[in-house]
């Protein structure tokens, strides 16, 4: 007699496969962009709104968004999380450089996080 489980089993193992393929990996980081509508940003105007938020939301939204992979260590949830993680995430991004995990930053990107972060991190 054949096992009626069995077709039922092999279809779960190749969905948790499928699904476990294309969860937050290390590449996601690098592909995933920041799309900028406002290109006058500089070090002297940086904003949550008008760069942080986009950049964080575009290389760290992946992981670290509630339920995801990152959270054990923070929880991205708009500028509030961002703000009461600053040094964590400053240390992490600019100084060791360990985040975006597998992924990294352009040289225009840190330098305007950094520009941001020096500014007191402004919202607007």
């Amino acid at each position: 007699m054949k096992n009626k489980f069995k077709p039922a089993f092999q279809y779960i193992l190749i969905f948790l496969s499928i699904t476990t393929l294309v969860s937050c990996s290390k590449n996601q980081a690098e592909k995933v962009e920041p799309q900028s509508t406002d290109n006058d940003v500089t070090v002297e105007n940086v904003t949550y709104n008008n760069f942080t938020g986009k950049l964080l939301e575009t290389k760290c939204n992946s992981c670290h968004a509630s339920g995801g992979t990152g959270t054990s260590k923070w929880t991205f949830s708009g500028y509030a999380s961002v703000k009461s993680n600053a040094d964590r995430i400053n240390n992490a991004v600019l100084v060791t450089k360990t985040m975006p995990m597998g992924g990294s930053l352009s040289a225009k990107e840190r330098e305007l996080l950094d520009a941001w972060f020096k500014r007191n991190m402004p919202e607007s």
